[in-house]
């Protein structure tokens, strides 16, 4: 194994350590076990998204109900990115990781098996504790352990591995889906974890543990689940319950509410040694910009490619199988990858808040595209523009917020900073999904409604159909005038619910548009930040 120039201080403040000088190997290996154990979690969330349909299948749930394989992950990688600071500083940095990765693999094994879909949701919790760990700790161990002037080619490394863990998450587990079972996608996260621990054990370094300076903030805890699970609640049972006309609905609301205002207080506090959040950090104009459009990307990365994939695979006329529909995902994945590397000379030519404009209108652009292209006979193809252009969104946005604020804080808050971060961005991702499909079902009804409204008011239109329709299926199926009549009319009711599901998806693109025109009008309050010259 390399061995460090420079051995770590034990004796430096909380989430400070003296950062070791890395041979060129000893680097390479680090960043590559960094890549295989974050993108084991890349590859599994893209994986379950394009096969969402299977899961339904298997467990005969509805689509909603199978929504929550996704709601259960996001909304336990926002309960864990806070306290996964904590607890790796409690229990050290290497073991946190190595053990994040364990139980990442080991829950993706179980959840991929279960054979109740109860079984599968908790699962996919752990699951979710843990990749708040993979998602966390690739970069705070690139700001914790790396100066400055190393960081972004780092991070820029570790980036490129993962949106290549999304493309090959896409390929694979839609291959695999179609000639075998969508239960055999865990299956590359056991080689992803192998190889990730064996690389983590030999090359990250065994840094101090501060479990006597950093105790346990057990009220912040208890008090931040409280909140997530009354959010989640009420996102998935309000349109059911008739949301605040139900008293179970208003009794979450005031519980959820009260939870995160005393947990707001608990975390200022001067009696809380060890907040398990530092809020103060958001009167620092570097973390609030952070935070602030961190929210809004979460809701731009979970609910944008939440939505495409289900829309191809059921709502589109001829609709594509999961290997297809992998095909056509994978474009914005390994565009991504190709464009990153680029990234770091844009954001030094340009500055970080021209980079993510750019990124914010190109994300603009790529959702309305979407809104226009999205009928019911939209070729496949006709994504991979809009789908590009959301891969240059991708790849520079997440950077240019990282180099611009979160990493321009000082050192000794700088873990502090990137899980205030990280705590915001998932909120972000959490709400998307329930957002997204509460926007869907609800425009979906009010489409039905004025579709077959319209569809009365032209009654000789749909008559002159129906009557074409029957004849059609009388002919070429034997069936009698009665059957054939019955048999068109059921196949007018499927037209429309497609056409209706597919204005419904539509204007969720035109949602996830206005998202991205919001968080443009944030860009003002980040800090500008110097720009190369040229000489």
């Amino acid at each position: 194994m390399a061995e460090l120039i420079q051995s770590t201080a034990t004796d430096a403040p909380p989430h400070t350590v003296a950062m070791p000088a890395f041979s060129r190997r000893h680097l390479n290996m680090l960043l590559l076990g960094l890549g295989f154990a974050t993108g084991m979690e890349f590859y599994t969330a893209d994986s379950i998204n394009l096969c969402l349909t299977d899961i339904t299948g298997s467990f005969g749930v509805s689509g909603d109900e199978a929504s929550w394989s996704l709601t259960v992950y996001s909304s336990a990688l926002f309960l864990g990115v806070p306290v996964c600071v904590w607890l790796a500083g409690y229990i050290g940095y290497k073991s946190y990781l190595i053990g994040s990765v364990v139980l990442f693999a080991a829950s993706s094994v179980v959840s991929a098996t279960a054979y109740s879909f109860e079984t599968m949701l908790v699962a996919r919790a752990f699951q979710g504790l843990a990749g708040a760990g993979l998602v966390v700790w690739w970069r705070g161990t690139v700001y914790m352990l790396l100066p400055k002037p190393m960081r972004s080619e780092s991070l820029m490394r570790v980036s490129t591995m993962l949106y290549l863990s999304s493309a090959f998450g896409m390929l694979f587990s839609g291959y695999i889906t179609d000639q075998v079972s969508w239960r055999l996608i865990c299956v590359p996260n056991l080689a992803y974890a192998a190889v990730a621990i064996w690389l983590l054990l030999r090359y990250f370094p065994d840094l101090p543990v501060q479990r006597s300076e950093r105790p346990t903030d057990w009220l912040g805890i208890i008090l931040i689940a409280v909140t997530l699970v009354s959010l989640q609640v009420i996102l998935s049972r309000g349109q059911v319950d008739d949301w605040f006309g139900s008293p179970r609905i208003r009794m979450l609301a005031w519980l959820g509410g009260s939870a995160v205002i005393l947990f707001a207080i608990w975390q200022t506090s001067p009696r809380n040694s060890a907040p398990l959040l530092r809020l103060e950090l958001l009167f620092d104009r570097y973390v609030l910009s952070s935070a602030l459009i961190g929210i809004f990307t979460g809701m731009i990365l979970s609910g944008s490619l939440y939505m495409l994939p289900e829309f191809l695979r059921n709502v589109a006329s001829q609709p594509l199988s999961a290997t297809q529909t992998g095909r056509v995902l994978a474009v914005y994945a390994l565009t991504a990858a190709a464009v990153r590397p680029l990234i770091v000379v844009v954001v030094a030519r340009f500055g970080q808040r021209k980079t993510i404009c750019g990124a914010l209108a190109c994300l603009i652009a790529s959702m309305l595209l979407i809104n226009r292209f999205m009928t019911t006979d939209t070729p496949a193809y006709y994504f991979y523009l809009p789908l590009v252009l959301y891969a240059f969104c991708l790849s520079s946005l997440l950077p240019s917020v990282g180099s611009g604020t979160v990493a321009r804080i000082e050192q000794q808050k700088l873990l502090d900073g990137v899980s205030l971060y990280m705590t915001f961005r998932q909120l972000g991702a959490a709400l998307g999904i329930a957002v997204i499909t509460i926007l869907v079902e609800r425009r979906e009804t009010l489409h039905s409604a004025r579709l077959f409204d319209h569809l009365r008011a032209s009654s000789e239109v749909v008559q002159n159909w129906m009557t074409t329709a029957s004849n059609m299926v009388a002919t070429r199926g034997g069936y009698s005038v009665l059957k054939s009549h019955d048999v068109a009319t059921k196949l007018l009711a499927e037209v429309g619910g497609r056409q209706a599901a597919a204005l419904a998806y539509a204007d969720a693109f035109l949602f996830m548009a206005l998202i991205g025109f919001i968080t443009l009008c944030l860009v003002p309050i980040i800090p500008p930040t110097p720009v190369a010259t040229k000489k």
